[in-house]
């Protein structure tokens, strides 16, 4: 399984700025997208999928299982690509093709995520950092 870290600096300042980026581009050549986080964001990436990006449709909904992007809050048996934007969530345990894992900017969500780094690490996981400028 390969796990990649979006650590966010420059202007890169919004994960859900990030997360829409990353899920267009990956629909719809994935149609099996689950992303993880609390209430609060899910309800606000939700409004930005239906108004970003301009001219596309991207078929998603909250908690709903028929849904190709799922907004969760709590990480799915599978999907083919799971993206967290949940620091305190624990480590899911189902079967993802690849998981994304976003690094706000800032100090305060760095240490988990830290942390979250040797925790894939030690499941075997490929990992992989991208620094955002």
């Amino acid at each position: 399984m390969r796990i990649d870290f979006y650590e966010m600096s420059g202007r890169f300042t919004d994960p859900l700025e990030v997360v829409g980026v990353l899920i267009g581009k990956a629909f719809p050549a994935t149609c099996d997208i689950a992303v993880v986080g609390d209430r609060d964001m899910l309800a606000e990436l939700d409004q930005r999928l239906w108004d970003k990006p301009a001219g596309r449709f991207l078929a998603h909904g909250i908690d709903d299982q028929q849904a190709p992007i799922r907004l969760l809050n709590q990480a799915p048996a599978h999907a083919a690509l799971l993206i967290n934007l949940d620091a305190e969530a624990p480590l899911p345990d189902g079967r993802y093709d690849r998981v994304l894992e976003i690094v706000p900017p800032g100090e305060d969500a760095r240490p988990r995520l830290r942390q979250r780094w040797r925790d894939w690490n030690r499941t075997g996981a490929e990992l992989h950092h991208h620094l955002l400028k």
